[in-house]
């Protein structure tokens, strides 16, 4: 059964540049006008800019060094969603939501972009001496500890 499964789950995940083929904003398009089209096409940009720009660095065998190096175009991917997103959306709450996200993953990008440099300079200077983010926003406050 797990070998099923595996199989399975290999193969449907070895096509998904065919998924996004096959996807159609023609729906939505024709609810939403022509913005959206204009959105989606954005979108869908920032998306495969992000995907190529977190595959360009390859990997180091380092998982830390790896995880930052893909990381910070992820959430730099998230800031540009979130961007597209004031300049599109009419929701008040999601706009609300956006500004939040940039907010947020512009210091989560800086700090991951302070800490690769420490880490990619070998060996650590300072271990555990870099400032950890509190939860998912930011860094830690005394009233956080």
């Amino acid at each position: 059964m797990r070998l099923i499964f595996s199989l399975t789950a290999f193969i449907l995940l070895s096509f998904p540049v065919n998924a996004q083929e096959h996807y159609q904003h023609s729906a939505p398009a024709a609810v939403y006008g022509s913005e959206f089209t204009v959105f989606s096409q954005e979108m869908d940009a920032g998306m495969n800019k992000m995907m190529d720009d977190m595959h360009a660095p390859g990997y180091t065998g380092d998982p830390d060094v790896d995880f930052l190096a893909m990381m910070i175009p992820h959430h730099q991917g998230a800031v540009e969603m979130a961007r597209l997103v004031l300049i599109y959306g009419r929701d008040p709450l999601t706009r609300k939501f956006a500004e939040e996200i940039i907010a947020g993953q512009q210091t989560e990008i800086e700090s991951m972009k302070r800490r690769l440099e420490i880490l990619r300079k070998k060996p650590d200077p300072e271990p555990g001496g870099f400032p950890a983010l509190g939860g998912t926003r930011g860094p830690v406050t005394p009233a956080e500890k």
